[in-house]
């Protein structure tokens, strides 16, 4: 009666090593797939940096077509202003006037 304990015993501690091997398995995988995420990790360190020069860069860009912009609408609210037609109107006709052309 002792031998069908001791198979049973032998089947049991198969199992039990089988399932240690695929234990160990899957812990070398998932510790490769670790080292690959933290050697990119490691990678992209940079990163913040490298996003905050370039949030630096767009507001400073950001700032010089604002100023642009302002310029070139003061400037075209001048170009089709009528009054700075008349002026330009009344030079001319002072300049003839003065140089006796009238």
């Amino acid at each position: 009666m002792t031998e069908p304990k001791l198979d049973t015993t032998g089947m049991l501690l198969g199992e039990l090593k089988g399932q240690m091997r695929e234990l160990i398995h899957n812990l070398n995988t998932m510790s490769t797939k670790i080292d690959a995420l933290t050697e990119k990790v490691i990678g992209a360190a940079g990163l913040p940096a490298k996003v905050k020069e370039l949030d630096d860069r767009v507001t400073a860009l950001e700032a010089d077509k604002n100023k642009r912009d302002g310029a070139m609408s003061f400037g075209g609210w001048l170009l089709r202003s009528p009054l700075i037609g008349w002026l330009a109107t009344a030079g001319i006709g002072l300049w003839a006037l003065m140089k006796g052309k009238l």
